[in-house]
């Protein structure tokens, strides 16, 4: 037969620590919205199956349309995307079963560029922006069709003001408000410790659509999105060496390289 007294203390202990553990236990961290369902392309120059040129190549339907938008983003070969650095995207776009009665063209391509986190504190945050259209009078925009595709650059900035200060806060992410707001650049690092795992291309695609029998012309939207990983190795001087660490998405990092610094000769 059990004993109820110690039945009573056990629950009563139990209740207690469990309270303690509610109101002083570990923090709770607010994830991101998942990206899972986005296209991801890997800017990883230390990998030697991935063919930067390749990049990745989507097929967007046109509302109200028969013909299919293809959109192809691709990085230079040797390129190295940071945070914090000035990065470069190459973007190709073209039709596939244009009908002959229609001529396309891209009136204007708008580009917002933010950063990816598994922390929400530091997803979402805007860091560059871009317009393209044409720059003369004598075209509607950007001719495009299945044989001839449009060619554009973004480059995209590490640190700008507005990035810098798009992101200040008043709070420090572990003891609550601090009653400042802190505003400085952050090293490559301190993104990656804190989850920063890609950037997030969001595009929205204008064309013109022109009717070559009627003359009639009609305007729609395409949208497209990428997610592209960030280079998650970085190296250190440490006690005279060269040490090269890799983080994962949980800001955790392993070290995966180590060479001595070569000294001048005096």
């Amino acid at each position: 037969m059990k004993n109820k007294n110690i039945d009573k203390k056990f629950t009563a202990l139990a209740l207690a620590g469990l309270l303690t553990f509610s109101a002083s236990g570990c923090d709770s961290v607010e994830l991101a919205s998942d990206k899972t369902d986005m296209d991801v392309m890997s800017t990883q120059k230390y990998s030697e199956d991935n063919d930067l040129s390749k990049g990745v190549v989507q097929e967007k339907g046109v509302i109200g349309e028969d013909f299919k938008l293809i959109i192809k983003y691709s990085c230079d070969e040797g390129s190295d995307w940071r945070v914090t650095d000035t990065k470069r995207l190459n973007i190709e776009i073209k039709t596939s079963g244009l009908q002959d009665d229609l001529e396309v063209y891209i009136d204007n391509i708008h580009t917002d560029t933010s950063i990816v986190s598994d922390k929400v504190l530091y997803s979402g945050i805007l860091q560059d922006t871009m317009d393209d259209r044409i720059h003369n009078s004598l075209m509607l925009g950007f001719p495009i069709s299945d044989t001839i595709a449009y060619y554009g650059v973004n480059i995209i900035e590490g640190q700008n003001s507005e990035f810098i200060e798009g992101w200040s806060y008043g709070y420090n992410g572990y003891n609550g408000y601090n009653g400042s707001v802190e505003t400085k650049r952050r090293k490559e690092s301190e993104f990656l410790e804190n989850g920063v795992w890609a950037n997030q291309m969001d595009s929205v695609i204008d064309l013109i659509i022109v009717d070559k029998n009627t003359n009639e012309m009609r305007t729609v939207s395409v949208f497209s999105n990428l997610l592209i990983e960030v280079n998650h190795r970085i190296t250190f001087i440490e006690e005279e060496n060269y040490v090269t660490y890799e983080y994962d998405r949980n800001g955790n990092k392993t070290k995966v390289d180590e060479c001595p610094v070569l000294k001048k000769e005096k």
